[in-house]
């Protein structure tokens, strides 16, 4: 089974939206795909989700984190890397893949991206990946 870090904006996305992203999230929750958190993603995750644009309060983020804990597994991150400068938020995400030993990041951001791999590990876009590993047509 694929091992797969979602960056932020990705699993917002899969969670809210219709889409690649989506359907990446319903093969992680129908256990085709393993999909990879650390703490400070979630931490990053529920900062994000607490944006006025999407207008939740904490009692309405709860059961949304709860949902993603449930499928997710948990990786102790003690690798610490500063590869991304522009936004060194985004080296969570790189260090939740190494020390994970992901398979993919699936991202669409565009200093993860910019990267095209990191230590081996493919930074794609989620229609690449569904595409990549043929879940999707072209």
């Amino acid at each position: 089974m694929k091992r797969v870090v979602l960056d932020t904006n990705i699993l917002i996305s899969a969670l809210f939206w219709k889409g690649y992203p989506r359907i990446i999230y319903d093969l992680i929750r129908n256990k085709k795909v393993i999909m990879l958190m650390s703490v400070e993603m979630e931490k990053e995750f529920i900062r994000v989700m607490g944006y006025k644009k999407f207008g939740l309060t904490p009692q309405e983020i709860i059961p949304v984190v709860r949902d993603m804990r449930w499928h997710s597994e948990f990786v102790n991150t003690t690798t610490r890397i500063r590869a991304i400068e522009a936004d060194p938020t985004d080296n969570i995400f790189l260090e939740c893949a190494v020390d994970g030993k992901a398979d993919y990041i699936i991202s669409g951001d565009r200093h993860l991206l910019a990267l095209g791999s990191f230590r081996g590990i493919p930074i794609v876009r989620a229609k690449d990946f569904l595409v990549k590993e043929g879940f999707a047509e072209e």
